[in-house]
């Protein structure tokens, strides 16, 4: 990896440390190790021929190995680091040094092909090295990394690892949201901890050194830090594991798997609950250039609004996911701040028990609105959805809102909806504010195939 963003070399109670580096980058925020920290090394041709057991028994747990850079230059020595690494029992993962200006699916393609389209058990998800733009604004460069992500999760199950810096993430990638992909951060500096670039909130893995020596290897290696335990990477490892088995496996989440590993929040059978847009049980997916935050307004003074479109196929959307304490029947409500709020023909997909829609007047009141009553099942895999393609013409530049879903019991059990219309009341204690879950979390199903359409195509509408 080449890239010239950097990082801090010893963690607040890292199992191991490495010699001071200089950095002359003043960076952000500061996010110390949980604890003990895992030796490792990402390596390409540049490396040569690598002594891989003497690697393993200079304290190598695992190594990220080079697929290409991009398209035009595959790495000779993949193939034979992949099967040495392997043969050596250094847990190893496949990376690809990404050319945003070169086809996002090709690339990926090439890196599924090296790896032969699954994972297996001693496999890290791959990784997309992301430190170049190819000549394109942050935007484009965002969606090019976003078309790669979703196509490599499609094909192995799992979210992709994304490695960057700070400063190139936030000025040449515009902070684009790509979370559930956990982040490998890159950043050599005398600083005890790393400054990590949003959306993350922490980090998996650190580059802490370019200049690192390790036995079996002649000259200088990237040094890296798994953020935990050995046992925690391990779990960290292969295939996406089976919902239901009581166990959260590596690519399971509080969403996508409640069962295993917990639900983000719980709706409660007697006084219910509220979902806001800034809680872990709340997903915004497409181009997220187009979702602006707003710290104004909003249920607890903050909401996401984007325009909406008359395409055929959205682009951007809100889901708030639920996982119900009981079944039954539910009133729900929406939460709408007039000085944002501006389509007249929100749509909101209601998943539940059954799945059916409703639409909603966003201007109609300032405050709370009732959308209907529905059924709903006891447990998760359940969620209420918003898009963007409401009918109405980006031309008109219509503000579409996404803040806080309410849940009140009802008491009865017809499961009729009932018409949209506007609604009052106070408020209950929102959900969902715990970000807790596994390192390789999930979407819900609508969440996932919606998602892979929007990133396939950019909008013009304003910024």
């Amino acid at each position: 990896m080449r890239l010239a963003i950097v990082c801090a070399l010893a963690v607040v109670g890292c199992a191991e440390t490495a010699a001071p580096q200089t950095s002359d980058l003043d960076q952000g925020v500061t996010v110390c190790g949980t604890g003990p920290t895992v030796k490792g090394m990402d390596v390409s041709v540049y490396q040569g021929n690598i002594n891989w057991t003497q690697a393993k028994a200079d304290g190598i747990q695992y190594a990220i190995i080079r697929v290409s850079d991009g398209l035009n230059s595959p790495d000779s020595k993949f193939d034979q680091n992949w099967s040495g690494s392997r043969a050596a029992g250094v847990i190893h993962g496949a990376y690809q040094f990404f050319e945003p200006g070169q086809d996002p699916i090709a690339q990926a393609d090439m890196l599924l092909a090296k790896i032969g389209g699954v994972l297996k058990s001693d496999d890290l998800p791959p990784m997309i090295d992301v430190e170049v733009t190819g000549g394109l604004a942050p935007a484009q460069v965002a969606a090019k990394v976003k078309q790669w992500i979703a196509h490599v999760k499609a094909k192995v199950g799992r979210d992709p690892i994304v490695y960057t810096g700070y400063y190139f993430w936030r000025d040449s990638v515009g902070g684009a949201n790509v979370l559930p992909s956990v982040l490998f951060h890159a950043q050599y500096t005398t600083a005890a901890c790393p400054n990590i670039a949003d959306p993350w909130t922490t980090w998996a893995f650190w580059q802490y050194s370019s200049s690192g020596a390790v036995a079996g290897i002649s000259g200088n290696v990237d040094m890296d830090r798994w953020n935990g335990t050995l046992a925690q990477l391990k779990a960290f490892l292969g295939p996406p594991g089976t919902c239901g088995d009581n166990t959260c496996d590596a690519g399971e989440s509080k969403i996508s798997c409640p069962e295993d590993c917990g639900p983000c929040a719980t709706i409660d059978a007697t006084s219910g609950g509220t979902i806001d847009n800034d809680g872990a049980c709340f997903e915004e997916g497409g181009p997220l250039d187009y979702m602006r935050d707003v710290s104004t307004a909003g249920n607890d003074g903050n909401l996401i609004w984007t325009h909406t479109t008359d395409d055929t196929t959205e682009a951007n959307y809100g889901q708030w996911n639920l996982f119900l304490a009981a079944a039954g029947h539910y009133k729900v409500e929406v939460y709408t701040a007039a000085t944002f709020a501006q389509s007249k023909k929100a749509k909101y997909i209601v998943h539940g028990a059954a799945e059916t829609s409703a639409l909603l007047d966003q201007s109609a009141a300032d405050g709370w609105q009732t959308l209907g009553e529905f059924d709903f099942a006891a447990g998760g895999h359940q969620w209420i959805h918003l898009a963007d393609n409401t009918g109405e013409p980006t031309a008109d530049n219509i503000q579409l809102v996404f803040d806080a879903v309410r849940l009140t019991p009802t008491g009865t059990t017809d499961g009729s909806g009932t018409d949209p219309g506007s609604g009052s009341g106070d408020g209950s204690d929102a959900m969902g504010k715990e970000h807790s879950g596994c390192n390789a979390g999930g979407q819900g199903s609508i969440g996932i195939a919606l998602a892979l359409i929007g990133l396939v195509r950019r909008r013009r509408r304003s910024p």
